[in-house]
C-alpha cells in the first residue's frame, strides 16, 4: 500500500459517520465493520477551527487543513496524484499549500456516506458543518472531481453514487433544494435551530 493511503479507507471507499462515541471520536463504517479512529477530530469544523503543521515555507505561512490520512471520508488514488503533480509546478508555496487543502477538501471532509454497490452505488455529500445534502452545492463539490473518475474505479463510484443520491431526491421532493441523509445510511438528521421559529 502507498505511504500516503488512509489503510481503511483507501481500499474500501468507506464512509465517514458523524456521530460521536462515549470517547467522542470519529467512528468509521467500512464493509459493514465500525472501527473507531483514535485520533480523529470530534467533527471537521473543530479541526479546522485551528491551524494544523505542517506550514507554508511561502511568506503566509498557511497551515495544511487536510485531517490525518486515517480520519478522511474518502481517499482517492487519483486525485492525490493529481495534487502532487500540480503542486510540483506551482512555484509559490503558499498556493501550493492552498491548491493541496482546497483540492482534496470534499472527498477529506464531506462524504458523509457512501454505499459503494457495483451496480447502484449512493453517496451523500454534506456541506459545511450542516448534516445535509444539497443539490446544487453538493454537485459543485463533485465537479472537480470528475476529471478523475476514469483512473480511479472508486471514485467512479463515488460519482455516480451522487447522481443516483440526487436522482432519488428529487424524484420524492422535486421542490426542495437540501435533503437530510436516507435513513438506511444510519446517519442522524441535521437539526435546523431556525426551523423551531418558523412558522408557515
Amino acid at each position: 500500500m502507498r505511504a500516503w493511503a488512509p489503510p481503511l479507507l483507501a481500499s474500501t471507499a468507506a464512509a465517514y459517520v458523524a456521530a460521536q462515541t462515549s470517547s467522542n471520536r470519529a467512528l468509521f463504517v467500512a464493509n459493514g465493520q465500525t472501527r473507531q479512529a483514535a485520533e480523529c477530530p470530534e467533527s471537521f469544523t473543530q479541526w479546522t477551527s485551528k491551524a494544523h503543521k505542517p506550514y507554508s515555507a511561502g511568506a503566509l505561512g498557511l497551515p495544511t487543513m487536510r485531517p490525518p490520512a486515517d480520519c478522511r471520508t474518502f481517499a482517492s488514488p487519483a486525485v492525490e496524484q493529481a495534487i502532487a503533480n500540480v503542486t510540483q509546478r506551482i512555484k509559490d508555496a503558499d498556493v501550493r499549500q492552498l491548491f493541496a487543502n482546497a483540492m482534496a477538501s470534499t472527498l477529506d471532509t464531506a462524504v458523509a456516506w457512501h454505499e459503494a454497490d457495483d451496480l447502484e452505488p449512493y453517496t451523500f455529500v454534506i456541506t459545511g458543518d450542516i448534516n445535509a445534502q444539497w443539490t446544487r452545492d453538493s454537485a459543485n463539490q463533485m465537479m472537480p472531481l470528475v476529471a478523475y473518475v476514469a483512473g480511479d474505479r472508486a471514485l467512479r463510484k463515488l460519482v455516480a453514487g451522487l447522481v443516483n443520491m440526487q436522482a432519488e431526491q428529487i424524484a420524492a421532493y422535486p421542490f426542495a433544494n437540501a435533503y437530510q441523509p436516507p435513513g438506511r445510511s444510519g446517519l442522524r438528521p441535521a437539526e435546523n435551530s431556525w426551523a423551531k421559529s418558523d412558522r408557515a
